[in-house]
Formats: structure tokens, sequence, C-alpha cells
């Protein structure tokens, strides 16, 4: 073979070398390229997704803040809307209180005048003795009893019922012991036994009501004992000391003999007649014994026995006729 072309072969050889390392160069640059180009896709990605929960989290926590303010807003406004009522009802109780203590309740009568008076006619079964009158207010468990204390009916009755009243007897929580549905209510006896020793046996007071079977009712129906009406109990002459009876409803028997019967008050107004009719009846005569109220008053063992008897928890005047200024008791 000529020299020549020995020397081109050999060149043309070593050309082809060459371009395939070029080749080789060209596939790795490019891989590492495409390498690059992964890694920083994916940095860029990444950063992008770091960035967007950051932005969530930060709205997140504004939304919080906006609601966590809203929140607090909101119970500013209900406390400022119900600070006042808080603070009134306080007073309120505090003006309830005061009205109890100083015997100004709004169901008792301020005055003698307010006292409704229909015709005698119409209450009575003949005209009561005419004179002053005595306003009491009593509260019980069941509401007021309004009672106008006739002076001129029974001396002697009305003076003791008042002086009881005077000198707080019924502050101790007098039972009605004994109620009987559509009869009478007996109560008197203390709620501290030692407040019955001072009250003996009296004298009765004369009768004004017409006595006997035949007086029970007058022409037009009227009963001789209408409900409200109040006396004493007793067990004969010269009797009465600190046990009352009071009408449930008009009873033509009462006061028909027994002395100790002559009334010396009555209970008036509707609402007082209301309480009368919320007295529990259910015991009847088989309420606490005198014995037992006589020895233990208005002791926890009664109220344990007999859950539903009722109290008189508190008296007091209102106005007396019998003072010439008239001024409150």
């Amino acid at each position: 073979m000529p020299k020549n072309q020995r020397i081109i072969r050999r060149r043309g050889a070593s050309k082809g070398k060459s371009a395939f390392a070029i080749n080789t160069r060209s596939i790795f640059i490019f891989f590492c390229l495409l390498l690059i180009s992964l890694f920083i896709a994916l940095c860029h990605s990444h950063y992008t997704l770091l960035r967007t929960n950051n932005n969530s989290n930060s709205n997140n926590e504004i939304l919080n803040s906006e609601s966590s303010k809203k929140s607090m807003n909101d119970n500013q406004i209900i406390i400022k809307k119900s600070a006042p009522e808080k603070e009134m009802k306080p007073v309120e109780e505090s003006k309830k209180v005061q009205k109890k203590e100083s015997g100004n309740n709004p169901d008792c009568y301020s005055t003698i005048v307010s006292i409704p008076r229909p015709p005698w006619q119409e209450r009575h079964m003949i005209e009561p003795p005419k004179g002053p009158i005595v306003l009491v207010c009593c509260e019980t468990t069941k509401g007021v009893l309004n009672i106008a204390v006739h002076p001129t009916w029974a001396p002697l009755g009305a003076d003791r019922f008042l002086n009881m009243v005077t000198t707080g007897y019924f502050s101790s929580k007098v039972a009605l012991f004994r109620c009987l549905r559509n009869f009478l209510c007996q109560f008197g006896l203390a709620g501290d036994p030692d407040l019955n020793k001072p009250y003996k046996s009296m004298k009765d007071d004369p009768p004004w009501l017409p006595l006997g079977p035949d007086h029970r009712s007058n022409s037009v129906g009227v009963k001789r004992f209408p409900k409200g009406y109040l006396a004493y109990a007793g067990a004969g002459p010269n009797s009465r000391s600190n046990q009352l009876i009071v009408a449930l409803s008009d009873n033509g028997r009462l006061a028909g003999g027994s002395p100790w019967e002559v009334p010396w008050g009555e209970v008036v107004g509707d609402i007082s007649m209301r309480t009368l009719n919320q007295f529990y009846t259910g015991y009847g005569d088989k309420g606490p014994s005198q014995g037992m109220l006589h020895r233990e008053g208005s002791s926890e063992a009664v109220a344990n026995d007999y859950p539903l008897l009722d109290y008189i928890t508190e008296c007091h005047v209102v106005e007396d006729e019998r003072i010439s200024d008239k001024h409150n008791v």
C-alpha cells in the first residue's frame, strides 16, 4: 500500500475516535445539565410549597386572631348588657328584705281606709257593734292575711290578740296545726314553747251574735260565722288562752252557744281570702298534737313529720284607729 494511503487511513481512524469522544462528553454534559435542571426544579417546587404553607399558616393565625378578637368583643358586649341586670338584682332583693323587715309587704293594706267595706248586710248576719278598727297584717307560708280587729266586738279577745302581735309572738313561726276543709283552721301555739307561758285563761266576752240553732243564718242566707271570722278555741267557759280559729268557709254552727267562740275580728280582702283557700287541710285532725307543740313548738321533728303544714311567720299592726293621730305602729 502506498505510504500516503496509510497516512490517510490513520488520520481517518483518529478522526473517528475524536468524534466518539466528543459525543460522549456531550452526553455527559447533557445529563449533568438535566440533573441540575431537575435539582433546580425540585428546589423551586419545595420552596414554593414551603412558602404556600407559611402563607396558609399566617392566614390562619390572622383569622384566629380576628376570631379571638371578635369572640372577646362579643363577650364584652354580653357582659356589658348583662352587667346592669346583675347589679340590679341584689338591689331588688335587698328592697324585698327591707320591706319584709319593716312590715311593708305589698299585699298588706297600708291604711284602714283601703279595706274593702261592703254593706254589712252582705257580710254579716246582723249589724256588728260599731267602733274603731285595728288593722293587722300577718304573713303566712301561703300568703298574706289582712285582719280587721274589732275591739268593740270582743274587747278581751281583741286585746289579747293585739298583745300577741305587738310582742312578736307570731314571729316564732306559729303552726296552723288543725285545718279542716271547708270548716276552720286552729292555730296559736307558739313556735317557741316558752312564749306560751304568759297566756293564761281569761274571761269570756259577752256574745253579740244571736245564739242557738234557730239563728244559723238570717233571712237572706248570710250565716252566723262567715268565712274569715276569727275567734278563740276553748274547752269550756272562761277557757280562752292563746289558741285561735279562723273560718275557711261560711258556717252557721260556730258562735251559736260556745262562749269562747265570740268573734273579735275578721280577715278582709280578696288576697287574704285566697290565702285561706291555700292552707293545707290534708292532715285534718291528724296533724301535730297540741301536746307535741306545747313541748317542742315548731321543731324540726314537727317539720319532718308534717312537711305540708302551714305557718304564720309574722304579724304587725299597720294602723290603729284608737290612736288619735293614727300613726302607724
